[in-house]
């Protein structure tokens, strides 16, 4: 599985080099005054779902499923790779996005607080974490062409869900309110969610792609 992993990482070393330079490139833009910090964690959100797709689609391109399979990895190691390398991707996006806030807000570039910038990059890592337990099966099972499409959905379904309540609540409009204690345990609850979450699409996408004929 660990040549698997380090397979992806030289196959798509020079995109994963160009889109943590985007991260440090926006986070210049953030100095600046053109974009809100806000923007770096959304980023995160982006690599972590366009690095996965970009992968299988190499594997598409070369047919290199069909080899992987009869490697000692097996159909189960192919999947592991996949889930453990995007998680690689997640970690490293939110780990960079994290310390290029941190680093912006010790240097007074921002009045958002630290404590703040630091939730924003992990709440866009745990969002991510979900949207790749959803693509990741459909990737496995139907490649990336088909499962670029339900990509995209998932993304606008889940981000425009996210917007539209932060419109609601910059406008004013009442929304019911949680419990004081649902409100202090909720980054705990929703990060194991998250992570139970992507344990059970491993194991959906191992039932799928043990079955998945080449």
């Amino acid at each position: 599985m660990t040549g698997l992993i380090y397979k992806d990482i030289v196959a798509l070393r020079k995109q994963l080099s160009t889109l943590l330079l985007f991260l440090v490139v926006y986070g210049g833009f953030c100095v600046t005054g053109v974009f809100d910090f806000s923007i770096l964690g959304a980023l995160v959100a982006v690599f972590g779902l366009t690095i996965p797709v970009s992968s299988v689609a190499l594997d598409d391109a070369a047919h290199w499923d069909r080899y992987a399979v009869a490697t000692p990895a097996g159909r189960r190691g192919v999947v592991a790779g996949k889930y453990v390398f995007t998680l690689l991707v997640i970690v490293v996006s939110v780990a960079v996005a994290a310390g290029l806030m941190v680093c912006l807000s010790l240097a007074g570039l921002t009045e958002t607080t630290l404590d703040d910038l630091v939730l924003i990059a992990l709440s866009c890592g745990v969002l991510t974490l979900v949207l790749d337990a959803i693509i990741l099966p459909f990737l496995l099972k139907y490649g990336a062409e088909k499962a670029r499409v339900i990509s995209m959905i998932t993304f606008v379904v889940i981000f425009g869900g996210a917007v539209l309540l932060g419109g609601l609540a910059k406008n004013q409009i009442t929304l019911p309110t949680p419990p004081a204690w649902l409100l202090t345990a909720l980054p705990v609850l929703l990060g194991l969610l998250a992570i139970g979450g992507y344990l059970i699409s491993y194991f959906i996408a191992q039932e799928i792609y043990a079955k998945k004929e080449f």
